[in-house]
């Protein structure tokens, strides 16, 4: 998401666009270490929320592309599949909006946060990390089956198309409930 803003924030010069992710102070993917099928199932993500969003099929496109393009088109599509997945759990179980930025963006927003935590705690078999990310990513203190298993079939293919994510921590709770301004997905 960008937004235009008439006074300058940071380093931009008056008049530039500013993304929506600095000026809300959310941290940068490299600030957290993510890894690249990290970074890429954070983009792919972005697109299919933007497809809910839209209506449009123009962000399956994207999604597709940007998959194939990195990991070819056998595990491209498998990585748009569990995705997609894992958003249809999140809606179906979540009881408010999900916040998301745009593809490419390099922030960061809580609700990305939470997922990416929950994937990251999948991928190194941290069962209460996946209660923890769970209780996050919906919203709620009850986690859910069909969210879990969408998760960690992400993360099993996460594993097996890229090396392991750093062992970095994901986030911390104080930046889990901060307030976005963000696009909210229903």
């Amino acid at each position: 998401m960008r937004q235009k803003n008439s006074k300058p924030i940071g380093n931009p010069q008056a008049g530039e666009d500013v993304c929506a992710g600095h000026a809300l102070g959310f941290p940068l993917r490299t600030e957290l270490g993510f890894s690249p099928i990290e970074n890429l199932t954070l983009d792919v993500f972005r697109a299919v929320c933007e497809v809910y969003t839209s209506g449009s099929a123009q962000p399956w496109e994207i999604a597709f592309k940007i998959a194939e393009e990195n990991l070819g088109v056998i595990d491209g599509p498998l990585v748009v599949a569990r995705t997609t997945a894992l958003l249809r759990a999140l809606r179906s179980e979540r009881k408010i909006g999900f916040s998301y930025l745009s593809i490419g963006c390099q922030h960061v927003s809580p609700d990305e946060l939470a997922v990416a935590g929950l994937l990251k705690a999948a991928r190194t078999g941290d069962e209460r990390g996946i209660q923890r990310g769970l209780m996050l990513a919906l919203d709620r203190s009850k986690t859910s089956a069909r969210t879990q298993a969408a998760a960690r079939a992400l993360a099993a293919l996460q594993l097996q198309i890229g090396p392991p994510a750093s062992d970095a921590p994901a986030g911390n709770d104080d930046f889990q409930t901060q307030t976005v301004q963000a696009v909210y997905l229903h």
